[in-house]
This record gives structure tokens, sequence and C-alpha cells, in this order.
């Protein structure tokens, strides 16, 4: 394991192109080139945190609770929730190691919700006065939210009553309801939000095997149930304060009934290891309950031990014939089905892609001398020839994009998807071949236009009008028959007199029923919004559109937004951070954009995003609302030459995986990969400081987390240990990565420049790698390594200058 230390924009015409080469070449003029010249960059991170008129407010629900004003405790916490609800404060913070630790923010409303929760269970007169006040309108409109069989409207309201008698039994429910529509994650948050039993407790005599608000499944797994089960029984019955989930103040509902579900809930999303763990724990402290589990009256562990022995329970889906986004799923850890009877790997068809390179600052450094040109370190790829395009393949077509055109290809001849008026007169060599749409025009309205080839004059003009710092990535995303892409300049942040040439990019939606029909464009500017940009591809999900944006400023506004694509309008923007922009601060040698293609991550109704910006946050995709947000060590970021600079941000394609209960990520500023608890955002593990350092976070099997740069890593799921690594450090040499693999059936296809190995995602029982099969060999077809997706029986690649079938 080793650490290893261009943008096309609207244009109207070449009468701009000179001006703006001269530009480019000439905005480092009058500045010496010396890299200690800027200022360390900035790790400060700052967040819409509690505001001292809030923290008044607070001071005075303790007062009133000291001098046992109940009503008046009641009175100011509504007004907090409902003047200062989405303000942020520090739930909790854990130490990793000198001068590093994770700081966990929730928003004040759900901080109240658990601290009043906790003092209720200490004080019985306080609670008794609230639910005199509400538990008869509580129980009217909880019955009316089940009634509605809407978990959304079912969770406003549990949030409105959370101390009413009757919010447990809604939790249960709240909780069915969910596990019904598959959305597993958010039942077991449902459920565990109950009691504070159902999370690990304090353990003074050190038997559990987990930290305190952690899943009790970790905390018991390997335990000695003969040695200790009364001490584990009593220390959950006793869990008052625990839970870092706002749970409820006390509760009839029948342990075992939620047990059992919690065990059911993991043997259907396929953690059957979890599953073993859980139904061993139900038998432990409650073996002869009995209850309604599976449409009957069961006795819970026998149904849950004969249910388990039948099968393994549902993995994740596989993706068969589509692979509809980045990583093949809005989880991003998507499994494509294994080709059969594959006996070749012959290509069938290529097309090319504008070959994509790094900016690179003047030749001449600030007294008019030349500069020899620096190599930029990357890794998995060349700074010359980016592996920045990432098809997706839906209904039989591959799709590309690039920020002038959307480009679509009948998966088994390469012939375009669509073929137009004119389009007879492109061939594969041009970069207009199979486009639907390109530079804002239908190609219908334009086929007297000849497409521009691979690196033709225009091309390479085209690549210095914009400089900016980063690799340019291209992901697509879709939902059904809709697909939605970013189109147009992708940096961010650009000087002010380059940001007069150019657009920040629209975020586009096609009917690709209709032959690729535009839908809708959404801008991210309108006359009163301020210099906001779409940070990578959005999330289509009906009618909605999900998507990280970011303001630019002296410090960048990091955010989420929700637009309904059908009118174009924004339904809900959440401000996450603001940090020093990395173009500005990370560039000793000039003013520079950034480019960035931060994508989020959505599983169970939940949006995860991995800002690269120090913190991670978890949103509810109906309202926005901040479910968590936890802050991460950053490393020392130290400003160099553009050429140097690059390779400091180049993971930025990385969103969360999100599977099994956890949230894996690994954001370009810091040097450790790490595992969140989903429900809470708490660090279960990390790996070592600068120990690993993957440019791809390639999926999950029910044991490990897959990542790669040059080398290939098992990481396992739970506890973060590298368990195995391809190649060995000894075979390096001859192969390194390069390129983004894929998970197909059993196997991870991992492309080097020459050949893709298709090796087991199991290791063997010596914790080994296996070959599942011989590698493609691309050299003998004149082909190279790059992005894989697999996806209708076929291979596609995607390297630096072509996609290949």
């Amino acid at each position: 394991m080793r650490s290893r230390p261009t943008l096309t924009s609207r244009s109207t015409g070449l009468v701009w192109v000179l001006p703006l080469l001269l530009l480019g070449a000439t905005q480092a003029t009058g500045q010496v080139q010396d890299v200690f010249a800027r200022a360390e960059f900035s790790l400060t991170v700052e967040l819409p945190e509690t505001k001292n008129d809030t923290k008044n407010l607070l001071a005075q629900v303790d007062q009133q609770l000291q001098q046992e004003k109940w009503q008046d405790a009641i009175d100011t916490i509504e007004r907090l929730i409902s003047g200062h609800g989405n303000e942020l404060i520090v739930q909790g913070r854990d130490q990793v190691d000198l001068g590093s630790e994770y700081v966990y923010y929730v928003e004040l409303k759900t901080y109240l919700r658990r601290r009043i929760s906790e003092y209720a269970r200490q004080m019985p007169e306080f609670l008794e006065a609230y639910r005199t006040r509400i538990d008869a309108l509580a129980r009217q409109d909880l019955d009316d939210a089940i009634a509605s069989h809407d978990p959304a409207q079912l969770s406003a309201a549990i949030n409105i009553y959370f101390l009413s008698s009757h919010a447990d039994e809604a939790l249960l429910y709240l909780g069915d309801l969910l596990l019904e529509q598959g959305r597993f994650n958010e039942a077991r948050t449902a459920w565990e939000r109950i009691s504070p039993r159902y999370r690990t407790p304090e353990d003074p005599q050190g038997i559990l095997l987990a930290m305190p608000g952690q899943p009790i499944w970790v905390a018991v797994d390997g335990v000695d149930w003969a040695a200790h089960r009364d001490y584990i029984k009593t220390l959950l019955d006793e869990n008052q304060a625990s839970s870092s989930l706002a749970t409820t103040a006390d509760s009839d509902v029948d342990p075992a009934a939620v047990w059992a579900r919690l065990c059911l809930a993991s043997w259907l999303e396929g953690s059957s290891d979890r599953a073993a763990v859980e139904l061993e724990l139900l038998r432990q402290l409650h073996a002869d309950a009995q209850g309604y589990l599976g449409g009957r009256d069961v006795n819970y562990a026998d149904f849950l031990t004969k249910l388990l022995a039948s099968s393994p329970g549902e993995h994740a889906s596989r993706q068969a014939n589509t692979w509809p986004t980045f990583a093949g799923s809005y989880a991003r850890t998507a499994n494509a089905d294994l080709p059969k009877d594959a006996k070749t790997f012959k290509p069938n068809w290529s097309v090319s892609l504008e070959t994509q390179s790094l900016s690179r600052g003047s030749g001449r450094n600030g007294f008019g001398e030349e500069r020899e040109l620096q190599r930029i370190p990357l890794v998995a790829e060349s700074s010359d020839a980016l592996l920045s395009t990432y098809p997706a393949v839906l209904d039989g077509n591959v799709i590309v994009a690039d920020e002038e055109r959307v480009r679509a290809f009948q998966l088994d001849s390469g012939l375009p998807a669509f073929p137009t008026e004119g389009s007879e007169f492109f061939d594969r060599e041009e970069l207009d071949y199979g486009a639907f749409h390109t530079n804002g025009r239908r190609l219908d309205f334009d086929f007297s236009m000849r497409g521009r080839q691979r690196g033709s004059p225009l091309s390479a003009m085209s690549l210095k009008l914009i400089h900016a710092l980063g690799p340019d990535r291209f992901t697509l995303a879709s939902d059904d028959t809709k697909l939605v892409a970013r189109i147009g300049t992708t940096a961010i942040g650009v000087p002010y007199v380059q940001a007069q040439f150019q657009d920040p990019a629209d975020m586009l939606v096609f009917d690709m029923r209709k032959e690729g029909k535009l839908e809708a464009r959404i801008p991210p500017v309108t006359e009163l919004s301020g210099p906001w940009s779409f940070e990578g591809t959005a999330i289509l999900q009906g009618n909605r559109l999900y998507c990280g944006m970011i303001k630019s400023g002296v410090r960048d506004e990091s955010a989420v937004a929700c637009f309904d694509w059908t009118t174009s309008q924004m339904l809900w923007r959440r401000t996450i951070c603001l940090t020093q922009p990395y173009g500005s601060g990370l560039v000793a040698d000039g003013e520079y954009g950034f480019r960035s293609h931060n994508l989020l991550t959505l599983k169970d109704g939940v949006l995860y995003y991995n800002t690269n910006h120090g913190v991670i946050a978890a949103l509810e995709a109906d309202r926005g609302d901040m479910l968590w947000l936890t802050r991460y060590p950053r490393r020392g970021l130290i400003p160099d030459r553009l050429e140097m600079a690059h390779s400091l941000v180049q993971r930025n394609v990385n969103p969360c995986i999100v599977t099994r209960g956890l949230v894996i990520s690994m954001p370009l500023d810091c040097e450790r990969l790490l595992a969140l608890d989903a429900a809470t955002g708490q660090l279960v593990w990390q790996t070592v400081p600068g120990g690993l350092e993957p440019l791809h976070l390639l999926g999950a099997t029910k044991d490990d987390v897959l990542v790669s740069g040059e080398q290939l890593f098992w990481v396992h799921l739970y506890s973060g240990k590298i368990r195995a690594e391809f190649p060995n450090v000894n075979q390096m040499f001859r192969d390194r990565g390069y390129g983004r693999g894929a998970l197909v059936g059993d196997q991870v296809y991992w492309p080097t420049r020459d050949k893709i190995f298709r090796l087991a995602v199991l290791l063997d029982s010596d914790g080994n790698v296996k070959e599942a099969a011989l590698p493609v060999d691309l050299l003998q077809y004149g082909e190279e390594g790059g992005n894989v997706v697999v996806a209708g029986g076929q291979m596609i690649v995607a390297s630096p200058g072509r996609v290949t079938v």
C-alpha cells in the first residue's frame, strides 16, 4: 500500500477563444511562484449551530425545570422547537487519536426530544404534566396518521407528540410500515427509538463489545451468554440514557416484539450474520415470548429460527440489464449479474470520447521565466488522459455524457440509440456521434454542423478556456424512463473575469422513451439566489431531484437541495457547512476554480452527503430535516503549485456507501476510511490515518468493503480491518489499478491498463484472494483499461478516449 502524493464553457464563437487563452496564460503574471507565499489552507468548518438567543432559552428551560415550573418549561421548549429547531447542537464527540476527534451534531429539536425524554424518566411529575396537556390530542392525531398508511405523515405526528403515552405504539407501527416498503434502516431506527434498551448501554464491567450507543448486536456478538446473561439483561432493562437516538420516556411495548422485528429486518436485507446474533439475543432474553409476526401468532424465537435456516435472506438487489447511475444504485453499492456463457471478451464496438486532461498553470513564473512543467502524481489514471466517463445503461442503451452533450448507443450494436435527421453524416470517431442532446440544442436542428473529432484544434482550445483545480468527471442518473445529466461547465468559484464567459452547469432531465426528449432544464442560479452551482449529478426519484449545491464566496457554502423537476421549483435547500474554497485555497500560484463532482447517496428515504469539506450529513429526503451531521478529522492540506495541488483533490467523486446499517466513506480531505452508524452518525470504525489511500469505493459484500486505487483492498465491513490486498506489493511493478471496477455476481472486475482481473469477492479459508477466472487480456485487442460497467451480459469499458463494449 502506498500513498501518492480543462474545462469547456458554453462559448458563442471563436471570437472569445483568443482573449480567454491569453487570460489563462497571464493570470499569474506579477505573482512570485513561491509555494510558501500562500498561507496554510484553513481546515475550519463553520456550521449553522445554535445562536446566543437559543442558548439563553436553553438556560431558561434548565432553570424552569429546576424550579419545577413544568408548564413554563413546556412552553419554552415548544418555542425553541418552533423557532430554532433546525439549528445544530453538539450531541457528543469521540477522541480517536492525538488532536483528532469526531464531533456529532443533531438538530436542536432532536436534541431537546432526547434530553426531555431523559429528564421525564427521572421526574415523573414533569411527564404527567406534559401528558395531561397533550395526550388526548395526540391519540387522535396519531390514529389519523396510522390510518393514512403514510410513513412521512406518521413520522411527523410522532415527532410532535413524542412524549405522549401513545408514541411507543406508533413507533412500532411505523417500523412495520417501513419494513413492508423495504426501508430497513428507517424501520430499525423507528423500533430503536421505542426505548434506550435497544442500543448498547454503559457497561462498567467491560463485558459488552461495543461503545455505548452503538447497535446492540455488535455489543453481544461473541459474548459468553452462559456467564453473563443476567448481567446483560439487567444492563438493558435499566438503560436510561446511552442511546444517541431520541427515545420515548417510557414504553409498554413488549421488548421481545422489538428484538424479533430487528432480527427479521436483518434477515430480509441479507445481513445473515447480524440476524443470527439478534436471534441468539432473543433466545437468551425472551425464549418463550409469543406475538404476532409473519401474519400469525408465533413463538418469536422458534419462528425466526426456522426462517433463518430456510435461506440466507434477500441480498442486495442486483442490476441485470441496467446500470442506472454511478456505482449502479443510489445506495452506491450495486452488484451486476455475472455474464453467462461468456466465451470471449472480444470487443463488439467502440466509439470515441473527448479526452480530458488536467489544467496546468502558466508556463512562466512570476519573473517571466520559463518554468519546467511538473509531472502530476495521480493514482490509477494519467493527468493527460483522465478516466472521466462513467457510463450508464438503460433500456438496452449505453449512455455517456460530457460538459456539452449526452449520447446514447444501442448496447448490442453501438449504433445511435436515437437516430436523428443528419446523424448519418457522423462517424464513430466524431464526438457528436450518437448525441441526442448537445450544447443546449437538439441534433436534428443542427445536422448541417459536423461533430468535432477527438483531438481536433477546436477541442484542444476549448479545454483551455477555464483553468480549474481537479479532474473532471461525468456521471448520469436515471429513474425508470427518465435520465438526468449535469450539462455545462463544472468549474465553480472561478476568478471573476473568467466567470463572465461561462455559466454554471444546468441539470437536464430527458425522457428516454421519447428518444431523449428534453423534459426540463433546471438552472442552479436565479436573479436573487447568488452564485450557486450544482456540485454533481442529481438523484432522480419520481418528480423529485436531489442534489448537492455550493455557493461560491470567501467561504464556500455547501448545501443539499430538492427540486420538483416538473416545475423547476426548489422545494427546499439545507445549508450543511461553510469552508475555505479549494480552488483559491490550495493553489499557491494563482486564483483558480475547483471542479466539484459530489454525489448524494439515497437509502430508505434518507439522503447521505459526503461534502468533502469536513462533514458528512444525513437528511430526511421528504422535508430536508437534518437527522445527524458528523464532523470528521481533516488532513492537513498544504497549498502547492496547480500541477501538484491536483493530486490533493483527485478523489472527487466518492459518495458514501450505505449498507447493513453502516455509512462507509473516505472524503478527499480525510486520510481515513471510516464507517458511521447510519441511524446516528456515530463512528463505528476507522482505518489507521494514512494506512489506506484508495481512489474508488467499489461496493460492499456481506463481509467486506472493496476499495481500490493502485491496489484492490478487502476491508472488513464491521471492524475496518484490512483483510487482503491484490496484487501484493511485490507484484505492483507489473499490475497497477487503472480505473474503477465493479462487483459482478460473486466476482469483482478490477481493471489495470492492459487487463481486467476477475477475482472472487469472498476470500478463501486462509484469507487469500482467489482468481475466479482468467483475466481479460485487453492488450491483444488493442484496448486499454478504464471504468468498468457490466449490464445486459456485456462489459463496458470507458477508457480516456473511447467507450468499448
